[in-house]
C-alpha cells in the first residue's frame, strides 16, 4: 500500500471510522505482533495480548498522531517498543527472558509454509539473539525482521540515527562472533 493511502487511513481513523482503523491493524497487526513476539522470546499468547493493547492504545491516541514525513508504522513501532518495555518493567520481579521458549512462535496469520520456515530458519539465531543487550536485539529485530530503516528505528526506540548504527554494528558484530562459536562447537 502506498504512503499516501495509508496517510488517508489514518486521516479516515481521526475522523472515527473505525472500518478505517480496521484496514490498519490488517495492514500492520501482523507485523508489530511479530515484533513483539520476537521482543518477548516467543511468548505468543502474551504476544497476542500485547499486540491488542498496543493497538488499543493506537486508537485511543489516533488523534495525536501527527504527518510530519516520518511513516505511520513508525508511531505504531514506538507504541509497541513503549508499551514492550513498561510491560518488562513491571515484571522486573519474573526472568525477562525464558530459556525454555519451547516451539517457535505461530503467528495466527502464518501459513503451514511459513511457520515451518520461520522455525527452521529462527532456532539458532534465537539463541543467538538471547546473548545479545535488550537494545541490540531490539535493533536488530526492527532492522531486519521488520525492516525498519535507520530513521525510523532511531524514532522508534528513542535514540539517534548515529546509536542506532552503532547498536547495529556491534549486534552485528556479537552475533556474527556468537554463530561462529557455536558453529566452531558443532564442528
Amino acid at each position: 500500500m502506498q504512503g499516501y493511502e495509508v496517510d488517508d487511513l489514518v486521516r479516515r481513523a481521526q475522523a472515527r471510522d473505525r472500518a478505517a482503523f480496521g484496514e490498519l491493524y490488517a495492514l500492520y497487526g501482523r507485523k508489530i505482533y511479530a515484533y513483539i513476539v520476537y521482543s518477548l522470546n516467543g511468548r505468543a499468547h502474551l504476544a497476542e495480548d500485547l499486540t491488542e493493547e498496543v493497538f488499543l492504545k493506537a486508537l485511543e491516541n489516533i488523534d495525536s498522531y501527527r504527518f510530519t514525513g516520518a511513516p505511520f508504522s513508525a508511531w505504531l513501532y514506538r507504541i509497541a517498543h513503549n508499551h514492550i518495555v513498561d510491560y518488562l518493567r513491571a515484571q522486573r520481579k519474573e526472568p525477562v527472558l525464558s530459556l525454555d521458549s519451547g516451539e517457535p512462535y505461530r503467528a495466527p496469520f502464518a501459513s503451514d509454509e511459513e511457520f515451518l520456515e520461520l522455525r527452521l530458519d529462527s532456532q539458532g539465531l534465537k539463541e543467538a539473539l538471547r546473548k545479545l543487550t535488550e537494545e541490540q536485539r531490539n535493533v536488530i529485530l526492527l532492522r531486519f525482521v521488520q525492516d525498519q530503516s535507520i530513521a525510523d528505528t532511531a524514532r522508534i526506540v528513542g535514540k539517534g540515527e548515529d546509536a542506532v548504527k552503532k547498536l547495529q554494528s556491534r549486534a552485528l558484530r556479537s552475533l556474527k562472533r556468537i554463530l561462529s562459536r557455536e558453529a566452531d562447537d558443532d564442528g
